[in-house]
């Protein structure tokens, strides 16, 4: 059973027989018990799952046209708690870094859904449906072994985009162009709704279909140069990515109404109160880099060995983007012990600072509250700076359908400020493939 991929094996040869017509079927149960035991809002623990059930259907090789695939996924997200209302990111108080790639409203949904035709031998390909831009876009093959959510879908993306984006756990309707003039090179642009819904409540089932009626769509370009990746190559593989993204729907201002005062203002600073309404600004967009590099391998063939990934967002409009700048990264290393050549260790650190005007409306509510003032919604307390996660982590592969990893995260400033104590969050995670 240890040789085995999967651990249901090949069905008596049923899975063979059906890979062979074109049809691979796969599921996978993520579970972790994860606990913050010092810091944040409140000290807890609890324990969530996720079964992923994916569909891949090459239709040439069932009977029909050459170059299509088709695709469908689905989700069952489990936890011990209602995971929107109570999960480890709101244990710890955690703003930006969620410390779970898994955590999710607890639902059975359709996560991804579409239709992909390659052309000119596989150099251009288009793909439509339903879509999950983190599957493609903006991820790092070295930051999967990472369990904070952030080393996947970034923070700069899901906490800017309306609903977080097109990404884990709802996917949004759309259509994603690649093109590879060569095996260095691969150009990529998607455009997808720019609000798939609120996972609890329009995303609970993943069947909206739609683009753009709630507010706008979002457009993501990639560029990816990869070099020595090719077979037979013997340097060090590396991947630089150049990204940049646009929403065009509207987007409140952070700290001005609509007469430029601020939000905050009850009088105390112009004379006169905020509307309470947020000055609207059309459009929001920003650009990002992301690097993998091998360092140093083991064997002349083979992936055994150290490696690097760095991601950085250096910019995005301030006055309605609560993230000023953004940058992750990590060592992992692949097969660290004697006779342990699967096995996956790795640190990584990730942080996101605050904006100017958020700094500023915390000040304007300060200043409000010493000239014996009440701010409309905030009270006196500390300007925001930035939150910050240091995660260490160890995959063991106990066998090839079958993982154990036991994690440590440590989340400075929790939501951007010193409000509260410094975060720590243990947790073993088990993966299991069927």
């Amino acid at each position: 059973m240890c040789g085995r991929e999967t651990l249901t094996g090949d069905w008596g040869g049923a899975r063979s027989r059906l890979a062979e017509k074109g049809w691979e079927l796969s599921a996978i149960y993520t579970g972790e018990f994860l606990a913050n035991v010092h810091g944040g809002a409140r000290t807890g623990e609890l324990y969530q799952g996720l079964v992923r059930s994916d569909l891949n259907l090459d239709i040439e090789r069932a009977g029909g046209w050459q170059g299509g695939v088709f695709h469908a996924s689905g989700l069952w997200i489990q936890g011990s708690e209602a995971n929107i209302r109570n999960d480890i990111a709101g244990m710890t108080g955690a703003t930006f870094m969620e410390p779970s790639n898994i955590s999710a409203f607890d639902t059975v949904r359709l996560y991804e859904l579409w239709l992909e035709q390659s052309f000119l031998e596989d150099r251009l390909s288009i793909r439509g449906g339903q879509l999950a831009l983190d599957e493609r876009l903006i991820c790092s093959d070295y930051a999967c072994v990472f369990i904070g959510a952030t080393h996947g879908w970034p923070a700069f993306m899901s906490a800017l985009i309306p609903s977080g984006g097109p990404a884990y756990p709802v996917a949004g309707t759309g259509v994603m162009v690649t093109g590879r003039p060569n095996e260095q090179i691969e150009l990529m642009g998607a455009v997808v709704d720019g609000d798939v819904g609120d996972q609890s409540t329009e995303g609970r089932s993943g069947t909206h279909f739609g683009m753009g009626h709630r507010n706008g769509v979002l457009a993501l370009f990639e560029a990816v140069w990869r070099r020595n990746h090719e077979k037979g190559a013997i340097g060090l593989s590396g991947e630089l990515k150049v990204g940049g993204w646009f929403h065009s729907g509207n987007f409140d201002d952070l700290r001005l109404d609509t007469l430029g005062r601020s939000l905050e203002d009850d009088g105390t600073l112009s004379g006169l109160a905020s509307t309470g309404v947020a000055r609207s600004h059309s459009g929001n967009g920003g650009f990002y880099f992301n690097v993998d590099q091998m360092l140093w391998r083991e064997k002349a063939e083979g992936d055994e060995g150290l490696a690097l990934y760095c991601r950085v967002a250096p910019w995005m409009p301030e006055d309605r983007n609560p993230v000023e700048f953004y940058a992750a990264g990590g060592l992992t290393y692949k097969g660290p012990l004697p006779n342990r050549d699967q096995d996956i260790c790795g640190v990584a650190v990730s942080c996101v600072t605050i904006n100017d005007r958020l700094k500023d409306l915390q000040r304007d509510a300060n200043t409000i509250v010493a000239l014996g003032g009440t701010p409309r919604t905030l009270g006196i307390g500390p300007v925001p700076d930035y939150e910050m996660a240091l995660e260490a982590t160890y995959r063991f592969a106990l066998a090839p359908w079958w993982s154990l990893q036991p994690d440590f995260q440590y989340i400075f400033h929790p939501g951007g400020s010193t409000a509260l104590k410094n975060a720590i969050v243990i947790g073993l995670r088990t993966q299991i493939a069927f």
